[in-house]
């Protein structure tokens, strides 16, 4: 008797739960995602696409996208390239082309998100190209460095060379003056 009462509070406590369900309002069926038509989301989208191409696909795909900036040098079209050839695979990069690209970028979107990405994106391959002629500097510091030593090191041996001819010519005399 006892369980059938506590069978019969339990239902009567998740009938209730159900009801308060009915009374929760119905959300709008969500709307399928849209292909971004323009814009940074589009840009990054088209660049985010070609990522697992082979070499060869993705030199095709920045000719092809090459071909459609020449027939319509639009924003985002010249902005999925610029992209390609800062962000791509060693195959389609070229640091100082998708800069020349973003230097004429003329409006300035709309979009403030569109301009800070731009903007990213330059301050980007400045600070690459910085750390690229810094390297170069290095570069040939250390090449003139390894240079310099190997002439002291010559010089080293000259001298090294000279001291032991020098030692051999004095020691037969000196053992000759002992007899």
């Amino acid at each position: 008797m006892k369980m059938s009462r506590i069978l019969m509070l339990v239902l009567l406590g998740v009938l209730s739960g159900c009801a308060e369900l009915q009374q929760l309002p119905v959300l709008p069926p969500s709307q399928p995602c849209r292909e971004p038509t323009s814009g940074a989301a589009l840009w990054l989208e088209a660049v985010n696409s070609a990522r697992d191409q082979s070499p060869e696909q993705l030199q095709q795909t920045l000719a092809n996208w090459e071909q459609a900036y020449l027939g319509n040098p639009d924003i985002n079209n010249r902005m999925r390239m610029a992209l390609l050839l800062a962000t791509g695979a060693d195959a389609v990069r070229d640091s100082r082309r998708a800069r020349r690209l973003l230097n004429g970028v003329d409006p300035l979107p709309d979009n403030v998100g569109d301009r800070e990405l731009i903007s990213l994106l330059q301050q980007w391959l400045d600070e690459q190209a910085q750390s690229v002629r810094k390297l170069d500097i290095l570069w040939k510091q250390a090449t003139e460095q390894n240079r310099r030593i190997e002439e002291l090191e010559q010089q080293l041996q000259a001298l090294t060379t000279i001291e032991q001819n020098i030692q051999s010519r004095d020691s037969p005399a000196v053992i000759e003056n002992e007899r």
